[in-house]
């Protein structure tokens, strides 16, 4: 009796486990298309642009001597 209860619940928890990932499933391929349809109304000028901006301003910032210490400091921190 017990085993039976037990593999009852075990089966429920499958399903709603099943049923759970189906939704977020769901949910992640809709986020995704909102996301296209966003990135497909930003005009590419725009874009390269702002990444244009964003590389010179990282650049900017690792010619700073204390950027460029403080990133080598982290990586340098990584390999342990």
């Amino acid at each position: 009796m017990l085993l039976k209860s037990l593999n009852k619940q075990i089966e429920q928890c499958s399903l709603d486990t099943e049923q759970q990932r189906l939704c977020v499933l769901a949910i992640v391929n809709r986020q995704q298309q909102d996301v296209q349809q966003r990135l497909q109304a930003i005009p590419l000028p725009l874009i390269l642009g702002l990444a244009l901006v964003a590389g010179f301003t990282a650049e900017k910032l690792w010619q700073l001597p204390r950027t460029s210490q403080v990133v080598q400091f982290i990586l340098s921190m990584r390999a342990f």
